[in-house]
């Protein structure tokens, strides 16, 4: 498999673990998250696509490949160009140092998968 089905696949993944924990019994807690990250989310001094980059670069530096994935696709979904994406993660690298930069393939890999996503 390639690196690039590897960033669809960990999108994919995520997505089903959070249907599944909703349906169990930490569904009530996963809601207040989903609320709360709604929340946060929403545009206001920030913009959700900048706040997307912001989550890019906190994916990087902890090199969550999920993360990146999940966030990489959002601010591509919110109109962040590739470049933006980028550059954000870059910003990672300034503050975690190498390996935040070990995890700039990953970056560029969930850049290629989502590109052509519409959501």
């Amino acid at each position: 498999m390639n690196h690039v089905q590897a960033m669809r696949e960990a999108t994919d993944e995520l997505a089903a673990t959070l249907e599944a924990l909703s349906k169990s019994d930490a569904g009530p807690t996963l809601s207040a998250w989903r609320r709360f990250t709604a929340a946060a989310h929403a545009d206001g001094a920030l913009s959700r696509k900048h706040k997307e980059l912001i989550a890019v670069a906190a994916s990087v530096v902890k090199g969550c490949e999920s993360c990146i994935s999940y966030h990489v696709k959002a601010a591509l979904a919110h109109g962040a160009s590739s470049a933006e994406i980028v550059e954000a993660a870059f910003v990672a690298v300034i503050m975690d140092g190498g390996p935040a930069l070990a995890h700039m393939g990953l970056v560029l890999d969930a850049i290629e998968a989502h590109k052509g996503d519409s959501h």
